[in-house]
């Protein structure tokens, strides 16, 4: 049968959302474009949302569809060229050719920077706030447990598609990574033949992102020492591959069978080597959703088909032959009876009895209600005698064959009134827990165990379990100068989490978002922030978040255009001004309340830079620059010819210095330096593997060039003309989505694409930067300290020499600036808001900083 791809633009709106694996499949298919596929899926989503109602599952489509589309905006090539998605790991040493683990490196992390990194949370599952549907800490893949007496030893592990793995040995109450030299490779499942915490035998790792397909396999891993370390097995997958690989089934410490692409693979050796069980007839199937019985095992591949084996996966049968459907099932078996369900993506469920004497698919009761796995994003299915449990987005059940169905894990919980009890959404696995009605679950929050008192309670008890696995997935992060410890993050499928003070304690509590894309706090008053939400969606809070989970206004942004993940930036020294990137750049001089368009030329806009009246951005045209305030544009040229510019920084007391990161894997094309405005450039990625660069940042106010630079396997820093290197110790290896520094308190803030939030100490003297500080004797005298006169003194003694100074805020915005002289200097800072800042005294060699607060 011919299979047709999408990608043509579809005339018919009602199935613009059935190809939901197509466009995820189009990295792999020779000739596919990342700008067609971009824009035709995008035209398609236009026109169904001016001809038909635009549902629940249509923006949850949508939604999917736009991640995809961010995950690779920065690795495709200036063509729109798909690489492999693991060519960073190989690049950075992390596998071998053949995909295998390189033990060898895996500790080759060299820095003369020896600060350690710290996560700085949340560490537990924020304050709900009063948000009935509160975020948690980010999506996981699977869950494994061995059993202890007592039942508080017991041992779990769970995977995350970008977080790696994380056991508890004391039944959840803690947890600890064990995959962070790979985290953001990714897990699919990890699995052993037993439960037995004292005889635990080998564990078998399945690698990528087999649901969300966006990370490819590098094949099987194995660890024998109960999780602690891991090594790969004979099944790996070179960069040629782009492979998938699927759930496990674990027979015994010898005996597993996994699903790939286009064959079922099987060993008997532990791993050494694997054999084609079963081929099929496509190369893109991704055949996985396995679940046994004894020896009957049943699978399903991408196109609608699925296949049965009845010897521990030897020999195979089809069942279901494939579609043209872009459609896959989810399979279980009841425990009991050793029947098979399987439900397809209409929701229609189907049993499968191998004990009849022939065996079929029969159909059982009616399509579940309000089914809706995005595709084949989210697909479970758990049975027990009789009650059928259906993940999707929610959870639906039924006690009666599917004749009724009742949502039971409800996504959009609002009190005891609604439907079921509150799971979050995007449920991806499902299984047995203790006697009784009790289940697992993991979904986009982590892992929940859901209790049934009996089997009609619609209303089950759910206990969240991974409270401090951090693996949540960050696009932004802003921070206070009040204190160090205010802080704002937005998530990817877990809204925002704000750290403020709330009951006299300072906590992270939760504020409304979906997936929160951009931030900002009010330098002047930490109680006014900001969250944006996808495609420009906006709300402010003029009191803080705390007790105020949505804010105190909506803002209407001009968000007709505006990205999915798209960049708000407050003005460094007027934090009522502020800087959005919707289809062009719009700026606000009242927190939002009205915009104006600053008609740059650049287009959709992806990236924005501002210190005072410098403004930087980059858009769909290119990236442009002012030096007042968006009044006028120039363009800056793109420093690579075959990249496009993601991220610019540049010294706002020399706004002709600047630096860009440009996207893709030109080798050593990752960082430019001009100096010149933007009009020429010069390469200055010395001593980069060949990473993705994600976003590179200056750090200001200083007598010597240190950089910062995020990228997908961590953060690099470079001082001077020397190479750049790995900063600090004990980072994992995952993508950097957001910098920022906080100048009153010398910490690199990092926010990470799957490990949460992290900050370091960048005092330049851990940085090796050579400047000499003046000591108690010769430092300049600060005073009064705080200042709430409206007039600081600075006294310097007949020993200091003349001195420079500036004086700057929490996100390096120079307030005042001049110099010193020998004697009692006094600076008027009667403009100058309230707040903590840094007052910078140098001649070049000797340097004193010193810490001021404004009243």
């Amino acid at each position: 049968m011919k299979k047709f791809y999408i990608l043509i633009l579809c005339l018919c709106s009602s199935v613009v959302f059935a190809q939901t694996l197509d466009y995820k499949k189009a990295s792999t298919k020779e000739g596919s474009n990342y700008f067609d596929i971009v824009n035709e899926v995008r035209n398609e989503i236009t026109l169904k949302k001016s001809t038909t109602d635009f549902t629940k599952a249509d923006i949850k489509a949508e939604k999917q569809f736009e991640r995809w589309a961010y995950y690779w905006k920065d690795r495709v090539d200036a063509d729109g060229n798909f690489p492999n998605e693991l060519l960073g790991y190989y690049n950075a040493g992390l596998i071998n050719a053949d995909g295998s683990l390189n033990l060898q490196n895996m500790e080759a992390r060299s820095s003369q920077s020896q600060q350690q990194w710290m996560n700085v949370g949340p560490q537990t599952v924020p304050d709900a706030n009063g948000y009935p549907n509160f975020p948690q800490m980010g999506r996981l893949t699977n869950f494994m447990r061995f059993t202890k007496v007592p039942a508080s030893d017991n041992v779990l592990f769970v995977s995350a598609p970008n977080g790696g793995i994380w056991k508890s040995t004391d039944n959840g109450d803690t947890w600890a990574p064990k995959l962070d030299f790979i985290a953001g490779i990714g897990v699919t499942d990890m699995r052993s033949a037993s439960s037995d915490a004292n005889n635990p035998g080998t564990i078998y790792v399945s690698t990528g992102d087999y649901d969300a397909d966006h990370i490819k396999s590098i094949g099987v891993l194995k660890s024998t020492d109960f999780g602690e370390t891991y090594q790969s097995t004979g099944l790996t997958f070179s960069l040629a591959d782009r492979e998938s690989t699927s759930n496990l089934i674990v027979i015994n410490d010898n005996t597993v069978v996994v699903g790939t692409n286009q064959h079922i693979k099987k060993t008997t050796d532990g791993g050494a080597t694997w054999t084609n069980v079963y081929t099929h007839p496509y190369n893109d199937a991704q055949i996985g959703k396995f679940h046994s019985h004894g020896t009957n095992i049943m699978c399903a591949d991408s196109w609608g088909g699925l296949m049965f084996s009845s010897d521990s996966g030897t020999t195979w049968s089809v069942i279901k032959s494939e579609g043209n459907s872009f459609e896959r099932h989810s399979v279980t078996a009841d425990a009991a009876t050793g029947i098979f369900y399987v439900q397809a993506k209409s929701g229609q469920i189907s049993t499968y009895n191998p004990g009849a004497m022939s065996p079929s698919l029969t159909t059982l009761g009616d399509p579940t209600t309000n089914y809706n796995p995005q595709g084949a994003y989210n697909m479970a299915l758990v049975v027990k005698d009789g009650l059928i449990i259906s993940g999707g987005v929610d959870a639906i059940n039924s006690e009666d064959n599917g004749s009724v169905w009742y949502t039971t894990l409800n996504n959009a919980w609002v009190d005891n009134s609604s439907a079921g009890s509150y799971g979050h959404a995007d449920i991806h696995e499902m299984g047995y827990l203790d006697s009784g009605y009790s289940f697992w679950a993991v979904n986009d929050g982590g892992l929940i165990y859901v209790t049934y008192p009996t089997k009609s309670e619609e209303k089950p008890q759910v206990d969240y379990i991974s409270n401090s696995v951090l693996i949540t997935q960050l696009y932004s992060v802003a921070i206070s100068p009040q204190s160090e410890d205010h802080k704002i993050m937005g998530n990817q499928d877990n809204d925002g989490y704000s750290l403020e003070m709330k009951d006299g304690t300072l906590k992270w509590v939760a504020a409304l978002a979906g997936d929160g894309t951009s931030t900002a706090i009010d330098y002047t008053n930490p109680s006014i922030r900001y969250l944006g939400a996808q495609n420009g969606a906006l709300i402010r809070t003029d009191s803080g978040f705390a007790n105020n989970y949505d804010g105190d206004v909506d803002v209407n942004t001009p968000s007709t255009g505006a990205p999915f993940v798209w960049t708000l930036k407050m003005n460094s020294t007027t934090p009522t001004t502020l800087y959005g990137g919707f289809a062009e750049v719009y700026k606000t001089t009242n927190k939002g309340d009205t915009w104006s368009n600053l008609n740059s030329g650049a287009g959709q806009i992806e990236y924005i830079e501002t210190f005072g009246n410098n403004l930087f951005v980059i858009g769909a045209n290119g990236g442009r620059k002012s030096t007042n305030d968006g009044t006028s544009w120039s363009t800056l040229t793109e420093p690579e010819a075959l990249a496009r510019m993601n991220s610019v920084s540049f010294n706002q007391t020399n706004p002709n210095t600047v630096y860009a990161t440009v996207r893709g894997y030109v080798d050593g094309s990752k960082v430019f330096k001009s100096t010149d405005g933007g009009l020429t450039w010069a390469n200055i990625s010395a001593g980069l593997p060949n990473i993705l660069a994600k976003q590179v940042v200056l750090k200001q106010n200083q007598s010597e060039e240190i950089l910062f630079l995020g990228t997908e396997l961590g953060v690099y820093y470079k001082v001077g003309t020397d190479n750049w290197l790995p900063l600090g110790q004990d980072l994992p290896n995952v993508i950097i989505n957001d910098l920022e520094i906080n100048y009153t308190v010398d910490k690199l803030i990092a926010g990470t694409y799957g490990r949460g939030l992290w900050e370091i100490s960048i005092n330049n003297s851990t940085l090796g930067v050579d400047e000499v500080e003046l000591d108690d004797s010769t430092a300049p005298s600060i005073y009064p300290n705080p200042v709430s006169s409206g007039e600081l003194h600075i006294k310097l003694n007949s020993a200091t020499p003349e001195l420079d100074y500036v004086m700057y805020n929490v996100v390096g915005g120079i307030v005042k600036q001049g110099t010193l002289v020998s004697g009692d200097n006094k600076l008027d800072v009667t403009n100058v808001s309230s707040g903590v800042y840094v007052v910078r005294m140098t001649n070049g060699k000797y340097v004193s900083t010193q810490k001021v607060i404004l009243k």
